[in-house]
């Protein structure tokens, strides 16, 4: 069952969240502990998000997308993105926030 669990919540996550692929094409692979922020525009992982608290019914409890985004940030004197500090969000998350039936992450 709860792999069941798992493999549910991965084909939504490649279902809600669009495909990602290098300059030649090659589909870039999402494991369950890639940071979903460094692959995915977080317009598309806030909808997704959305979508997953509803579905499988998790409560968001203390969720808060100010704790994941901005997940970089540009420098004014700079051109190189800063890292704004939050927290990388992953599928595994989902995954276990998703068997407790509460988002379990602050």
């Amino acid at each position: 069952m709860s792999q069941l669990i798992d493999d549910e919540i991965r084909e939504f996550v490649q279902k809600e969240l669009p495909l990602i692929t290098t300059l030649f094409l090659k589909v870039i692979e999402v494991r369950d502990d890639s940071t979903l922020q460094e692959i995915y525009e977080p317009d598309d992982i806030d909808e997704m998000l959305e979508k997953y608290f509803i579905r499988f019914d998790v409560e968001r409890g203390s969720f808060s997308p100010g704790n994941y985004f901005p997940w970089k940030t540009h420098s004014f004197l700079s051109r190189k993105a800063a890292s704004a500090e939050k927290k990388p969000l992953t599928i595994q998350m989902l995954i276990e926030s998703a068997k407790a039936g509460r988002w379990l992450y602050e």
